[in-house]
């Protein structure tokens, strides 16, 4: 049953990544809609919705803009959030999935090439391929490295951003997919493998597994440093003492079963609430952080 305190805003078809934008704005990505809709602060309702063909997947907020990445198009795409146009496409190989802005670049990951691209937002050329293999899908910025979740692989991926040096972690889980930097330490969740892990962000050894949620997804860090794990199942927040490593509260946003590796869901802190999208009910579903 979900919770009573929970909003659900409709975004359109399929909604699987969510964006930080300009002045407390959310951006939702509806996969099967074809579409990123922007949610102003406050507001239960998109006021601008923009197609972006070919199934987008993720995006980020860099340089005053939303760049989305195309798994079916196979590019990065830039949306202008005044004209609400796309103004710019940067070719990435086969199934571009995630994104992310650091190190003074945008950072794609190509799933099905193999690769992570750094491209530059000034010129939006890719100016560094590196290798890091077939099946990897998500990519996050710490102070000094980046992440890759290699979800076939089972391994997490540690890359310098200046040489794009590359450390693989050994197996560690079935279907690493989110990740979250909270005080030096790396969270995953292994969607396939039904657990959350915690790593050490400089060598990646593994410091605890913890029985996660069902499917768990998207992981996100709230303000006072709280790790927050959405179980695709309902979707649920699921809140986490990050000293204890405990489960403290359990906030059900819906009745949806898991995904099953069809889709995916992602998670992002934003006004004082969570913001979870829900890929079957077109929705993004906000509730105030526990």
């Amino acid at each position: 049953m979900r919770s009573s305190t929970v909003e659900a805003i409709q975004v359109g078809a399929g909604p699987v990544g969510l964006a930080r934008g300009e002045a407390g704005a959310v951006w939702a990505v509806s996969a099967r809609g074809d579409a990123v809709s922007r949610v102003p602060a406050g507001a239960t309702e998109p006021d601008l919705v923009v197609e972006v063909p070919g199934t987008p997947l993720r995006a980020t907020w860099a340089h005053d803009a939303l760049w989305v990445t195309s798994f079916g198009a196979e590019q990065l795409v830039r949306v202008d959030p005044v004209s609400g146009t796309i103004t710019d496409r940067v070719p990435t190989g086969a199934g571009p999935e995630g994104v992310t802005a650091a190190f003074g670049s945008l950072w794609v990951v190509a799933q099905d090439a193999g690769r992570l691209l750094r491209i530059d937002p000034r010129t939006v050329t890719v100016t560094h391929r590196i290798e890091i293999g077939v099946g990897a899908r998500l990519v996050t910025a710490g102070p000094r490295w980046l992440y890759v979740s290699h979800y076939a692989d089972g391994q997490v991926l540690r890359i310098d951003p200046g040489t794009g040096h590359l450390w693989r972690s050994p197996e560690v889980c079935r279907g690493p997919q989110g990740m979250a930097l909270e005080q030096g330490r790396l969270w995953v969740a292994c969607t396939a493998g039904n657990r959350l892990l915690v790593l050490d962000a400089e060598t990646l050894h593994v410091i605890a597994r913890l029985p996660g949620p069902e499917a768990p997804d998207p992981v996100t860090v709230a303000p006072d440093g709280t790790v927050l794990a959405v179980s695709q199942a309902g979707p649920t927040v699921v809140t986490v003492d990050p000293v204890t490593r405990e489960p403290v509260s359990r906030v059900a946003l819906g009745e949806a079963d898991q995904l099953f590796d069809q889709a995916n869901l992602d998670a992002l802190v934003s006004g004082g609430q969570v913001w979870v999208t829900s890929f079957n009910d077109d929705a993004v579903l906000r509730v105030p952080l526990p």
